[in-house]
């Protein structure tokens, strides 16, 4: 009885608010043409608001704006744990794949995302009345909110850009549209407050401003629409910005866009900015982002990684993975167009190259006669001089190469770049060296590989990046000092050819491998010039990762960091860039085959018995030789290795004796200083 009272009273509620509306409406003379299946008539009026925040996935955020729309027929949701929600047709929620479904589009079973994780559907129903209801404006990064504990969907802006363009141009249009009304208003809101906050010398006078634009008197315009089939807009656009481009309905984004780029293309100077979270590559926006990294298209791309906001770390990636799924993770932050896909660098390890990132700049080589139009493009860290003098006794360089075939400056084919990839051999700190574990105790351990240069070409062939290599090799850094880690496929095969005629040329300049593999109880084939990538190039990938992630192998330049930013296992289980080039991050992982390689060892033996006698050098000994005798070092003892040779021979002596008795019984392989109180075994 009690519900069925209550379910009388919100009818008769319903059926009066929908009657005093259509009075309201019609007597206030609004001209609103009212249209429920047009979106873009959505939106009827909004508020800005201040100091109110409202529950979202990644806790509370600000609220900006409330906006009420014109009536629409009420659908009422409710799922198998009991959560409700009342809503328009066309409200957004989202599904177990992260993509955005209206309420009307729902099935029984279907699963949404919840403040608890996926529920499925229970019931999904149209009800009988067309009211007016409420949509907010989040102001955060993911546009997401919980409303009855079901997560809704809610952009950020380029309103700065908007407004310096409005204040300093004339004649000018600009448009935004959006794949919602009330998110194109809230960027026109936002515009509109930073125009309004400006100083009155700077701005021009505002002839008329509203919800969804503004009318300056320099005779520049701001307009704003939903994306729909056809754009209406009957003029020349000069700049057109586009929101989550990637969530346009497929249906109709291909005319969106056929209707829109004539208002683009009538003028010279139009400009087009395009933003958006991936959305799978099955769409237009992942077509023109993968244009723009082959540079097949005029667009230029950009992206920002999540780890760059502040506050956004590690653990607050867990929480957003534990509240809802890795895919939704995936596609919203880790800006994956592949959501299946895994990127082959965490979120720590990425999150540290790009901290130590640095954009390289091109330096004048004064020890080669080669021209420098054909090494305009060798980049060198700021910090390093590649025309200062290096020696194989204590400098160890290696230079990756990854090949490409090039191409003309008029071909818009789909091209690889070729690439050397330049790595200097430093000691690692004495902080460094005492995290290793004793499974670690190993010399390739205790030295690192840090990038200090990088050619990177794709309209010259390998014969130039050959000629180029030559000059960095054997001119400029010296070619003992030098080893060439080199994939061995046609192109690799002719770029030996060339690299191999200067006359300082020798057979351990190119890192040297099996080609095949070994059969036991056969003699092993001889190892060749190069390397060929087989099934081993997952291994080599993880082995790479490891390095970065021990601090063994330190990627920098901004053009890798953007590589490895995308990198990872495509749906097939292969290791790719995912809508960008790969060439950096393949020259930077194939150093890892050297790091395996007896070869690499040797020379940091070499360089090791060279260095002249300081606390890492007395460290890594100890280390090395506890490696073999499975003896610890106290804390003491590492502390003394900070001090004076005097001070260690007064306080040390005994206890560095105890722990080398057992060396008497094992033969060593380093030198230590007779004078630290020992003498070889």
């Amino acid at each position: 009885m009690k519900n069925s009272t209550k379910y009388i009273l919100k009818f008769i509620i319903l059926f009066l608010i929908q009657l005093i509306e259509k009075i309201e409406y019609r007597n206030l003379n609004l001209n609103l043409n009212l249209d429920e299946n047009d979106i873009s008539k959505k939106i009827i009026d909004s508020i800005n608001v201040k100091n109110l925040k409202i529950n979202t996935p990644s806790g509370y955020e600000e609220l900006r704006s409330i906006h009420k729309t014109q009536p629409y027929r009420i659908w009422y949701l409710e799922t198998e744990n009991g959560l409700k929600l009342e809503g328009a047709d066309n409200h957004i929620l989202l599904d177990k794949n992260n993509c955005q479904i209206f309420i009307k589009d729902l099935k029984i079973e279907n699963q949404i995302q919840t403040k608890f994780g996926l529920q499925k559907v229970q019931s999904i129903r149209k009800g009988k009345f067309n009211v007016s209801m409420y949509d907010v404006t989040v102001d955060s990064k993911e546009h997401l909110f919980y409303s009855n504990n079901i997560v809704s969907h809610n952009t950020t802006t380029i309103a700065a850009f908007f407004a310096w363009y409005l204040c300093f141009h004339t004649d000018r249009n600009l448009a935004i549209l959006a794949n919602r009304e009330n998110t194109a208003i809230e960027i026109v809101s936002k515009v509109t407050d930073v125009f309004r906050g400006l100083p009155f010398f700077l701005k021009p006078g505002i002839i008329n401003a509203g919800k969804t634009g503004m009318r300056l008197d320099n005779g520049c315009q701001l307009l704003s629409q939903a994306t729909t089939k056809t754009a209406q807009i009957g003029f020349t656009i000069h700049v057109l910005y586009a929101d989550e481009f990637a969530h346009i309905a497929p249906n109709i984004v291909g005319d969106f866009w056929r209707s829109v780029y004539p208002t683009l293309a009538s003028s010279e100077i139009s400009q087009c900015i395009i933003s958006s979270t991936p959305a799978g590559q099955g769409n237009l926006f992942f077509e023109i982002w993968d244009k723009s990294v082959k540079e097949q298209n005029t667009f230029k791309h950009k992206r920002v990684n999540y780890w760059e906001v502040p506050e956004h770390d590690e653990e607050w990636a867990k929480i957003i993975r534990a509240n809802f799924s890795d895919e939704y993770f995936a596609q919203e932050f880790e800006l994956k167009f592949n959501s299946d896909s895994k990127l082959l660098l965490g979120s720590k390890e990425a999150a540290f190259i790009k901290r130590i990132e640095q954009k390289y700049v091109f330096k004048d080589l004064d020890k080669t006669d080669l021209e420098e139009e054909l090494y305009r493009n060798l980049k060198w860290r700021k910090d390093f001089d590649p025309n200062e003098g290096y020696y194989p006794e204590k400098d160890l360089f290696v230079i990756s190469v990854d090949t490409g075939e090039g191409r003309d400056e008029w071909e818009k084919k789909e091209n690889d770049y070729n690439v050397l990839s330049i790595y200097k051999l430093e000691l690692k700190s004495l902080v460094q060296l005492n995290r290793l574990r004793k499974d670690e105790y190993s010399l390739r351990n205790m030295f690192r590989l840090k990038q200090v240069g990088l050619y990177r070409d794709n309209l010259r062939d390998e014969e130039i990046c050959a000629k180029v290599a030559k000059t960095v090799v054997f001119d400029q850094l010296g070619g003992e000092s030098c080893v060439v880690v080199l994939e061995m496929n046609f192109n690799g095969k002719f770029f030996l050819n060339i690299f191999s005629q200067h006359e300082d040329f020798f057979d351990d300049t190119v890192m040297r491998t099996y080609h095949s593999k070994p059969i036991p109880g056969t003699k092993p084939p001889l190892k060749k010039a190069g390397f060929k990538i087989g099934y081993d190039k997952e291994h080599f990938c993880k082995t790479g990762r490891s390095m970065i992630r021990s601090k063994t192998l330190l990627p920098n330049d901004t053009i890798t960091v953007l590589e490895f930013a995308s990198f990872g296992k495509d749906r097939r289980g292969k290791y790719k860039g995912i809508g960008v080039h790969d060439d950096t991050v393949m020259a930077t992982l194939n150093i890892a085959r050297l790091y395996e390689e007896t070869i690499y060892e040797d020379r940091l033996t070499d360089i090791l018995d060279f260095m002249p006698n300081n606390p890492q050098k007395r460290l890594i000994s100890l280390f090395l030789d506890r490696a073999e005798e499975k003896t610890d070092i106290s804390d003491n003892l590492f502390s003394d290795l900070y001090e004076s040779e005097e001070t260690i021979l007064k306080n040390s002596e005994e206890n560095l004796n105890d722990i080398f008795k057992s060396g008497e019984k094992s033969k060593m392989r380093y030198k230590v200083p007779v004078r630290m109180g020992f003498k070889k075994g």
